[in-house]
């Protein structure tokens, strides 16, 4: 299993969820606020975090927000009491995997995590790829990247030489490059590796 955060401003839901967890042989990091949580985590690493709704300062929705600000494999699921399931299936709506209500049921709390765990492992990979696209990207020349563009348009090498004012043996040395550097064989291939670029959330 992946790191797993729980942040909840009431110590004993915080103690319940850890001993709980720990029986189910999952070693989870308590957090009792979402400052400390802010202040501790490396977004980098994939990881499930388990949210309370309701905190003093900044709240589970508030967190929420900051965590899809940020290009993080992090999965959030959001912990609400009764009466706050309409404020849980709003932050469903935003982004979070799925909810749990107090009190926790343990089966339903482990097949969520395990749910969550295989999303954040997807989501830390295509986080990757897409930096290493990104690096590629960052690696072509300006007119490299005038003769991409127009070449996923579909336009010929002659339509993109007049419209660039260079000749069309230049373009195909262009485009030759750039497919090498955006390690593609082709257009169509090159079409997909950015299809894998990951936009920031």
């Amino acid at each position: 299993m992946i790191d797993v955060y729980l942040v909840d401003d009431d110590p004993d839901v915080l103690a319940s969820l850890k001993w709980m967890l720990e029986g189910l042989g999952i070693r989870a990091q308590g957090f009792a606020s979402a400052q400390d949580f802010l202040a501790a985590v490396d977004f980098s690493r994939p990881a499930v975090a388990v949210l309370d709704v309701q905190m003093p300062d900044m709240d589970g929705m508030s967190l929420l927000e900051v965590l899809f600000s940020r290009p993080s494999p992090i999965v959030p699921l959001m912990l609400t009491g009764h009466g706050n399931i309409s404020m849980a299936v709003k932050a469903i709506q935003q982004g979070a995997m799925d909810f749990i209500e107090k009190p926790v049921d343990g089966d339903k709390l482990l097949a969520l995590l395990r749910r969550a765990a295989t999303l954040a492992t997807e989501r830390a990979i295509s986080l990757q790829q897409s930096a290493e696209i990104q690096q590629r990207l960052d690696s072509l020349s300006p007119r490299e990247t005038d003769v991409m563009h127009r070449v996923l348009e579909g336009k010929l090498n002659k339509t993109i030489a007049a419209e660039l004012f260079i000749t069309q043996r230049t373009v195909e040395i262009h485009r030759r490059n750039l497919l090498e550097k955006m390690a593609a064989s082709n257009v169509a291939e090159l079409a997909f590796v950015l299809s894998k670029l990951r936009l920031p959330r």
